[in-house]
């Protein structure tokens, strides 16, 4: 549902939630930032602990600039981190960087330097960055080796000296996307409802996967032909006070309010099919002449066993299986690609 063809749902990073009001206007304006820089650097020019704390807060602008989509914000925050004479900031920059230019269009550029931060310290923006790596392999439409890139980041990101859980949610939603492009959508719906614990982890600090992980839910819900809980699920997405910036949430929904009206379009049809079908044999039942009963139902028995069996077939048949699995074995529909909600607007 609303998923462009190659092309990564969770291409996002979000480590340390919402900060207070002022930052949230601080990532909006370049020109604050800057200050916020100078007078820093100007107090403390000798202090390695200061350029510690000052980046350490020019990363948290970068992360809540990435999870609004302000990919203006996004490039001065991540210049100004390259610019620290902090070896692990500078590459942090790089991560972010990297992403601001894959959002640009410049997928090799951008690849060269996810690599960088992929081969070196430090190890939590490590897992990250060989994630983003099968991000990109995604977009190219090499599944194969989008997983072998995902999970390696499952395996950075579970390393006792730089162990990130945000990283490694990102990734199984990565292999929970690849398997879903596959077509294996209860394999990839299994891996989402296994995330439960490391969702709830992750949220504490991290509300917006809270909702990102509702939208997947939607999704693969809906492919299942599980309207009504792709709904209910849908619906917390939408509540979220980041549905603003992911307007595709809002196209789920549409998408499943069009699979419930194909569904109810063809419980119609079934029903209608069920009511012509018992009127055609009650006719031909009360039509026949008297006088020739007994000849006439040995003639015409073949007919109405086999309008009986139709009778039983289809209550069968809604019975075993439901509604919304008939449309798909019938029609072939399927639900059509859906944007990502992690890329920028």
């Amino acid at each position: 549902m609303q998923r462009a063809a190659n092309t990564s749902r969770f291409l996002i990073d979000f480590s340390s939630g919402w900060q207070s009001s002022d930052q949230e206007s601080a990532v909006s304006h370049s020109g604050l930032l800057h200050n916020i820089v100078v007078s820093r650097l100007a107090r403390t020019a000798n202090s390695r602990q200061a350029f510690n704390n000052l980046a350490q807060r020019l990363i948290r602008f970068a992360e809540h600039a990435y999870s609004l989509r302000d990919l203006n914000a996004l490039k001065d925050v991540s210049q100004i981190l390259i610019s620290l004479p902090i070896a692990d900031a500078q590459q942090i920059g790089q991560y972010y960087q990297a992403i601001v230019i894959k959002r640009k269009g410049r997928t090799y550029e951008a690849q060269s330097l996810l690599e960088a931060v992929a081969n070196n310290r430090p190890l939590v923006y490590r897992a990250r960055a060989i994630q983003a790596l099968g991000a990109l392999y995604h977009d190219k439409g090499q599944l194969t080796e989008a997983l072998s890139f995902h999970l390696e980041a499952v395996r950075a990101a579970s390393d006792g000296a730089g162990c990130d859980l945000l990283a490694m949610l990102m990734a199984h939603l990565e292999i929970s996307h690849v398997l879903s492009d596959l077509g294996d959508h209860q394999g990839a719906l299994a891996i989402l409802e296994n995330l439960l614990p490391l969702i709830h982890s992750v949220t504490k600090r991290n509300p917006l996967y809270f909702y990102l992980y509702h939208n997947e839910l939607a999704i693969e819900f809906a492919e299942l032909g599980r309207i009504a809980e792709a709904e209910a699920a849908c619906a917390i997405a939408l509540a979220s006070p980041f549905a603003p910036a992911y307007p595709e949430w809002s196209e789920t929904r549409d998408e499943i309010a069009a699979r419930r009206q194909s569904v109810s379009s063809l419980t119609v049809a079934v029903q209608k099919a069920e009511a012509d079908a018992s009127q055609q044999v009650e006719s031909e039942r009360n039509s026949a002449p008297s006088h020739t009963f007994a000849l006439n139902w040995f003639v015409c028995g073949k007919t109405l066993f086999q309008r009986t069996e139709v009778q039983i077939a289809i209550p069968a048949v809604i019975a075993h299986c439901s509604k919304n699995q008939i449309i798909l074995e019938r029609f072939g529909e399927t639900i059509k690609p859906r944007a990502p909600p992690v890329t920028y607007p």
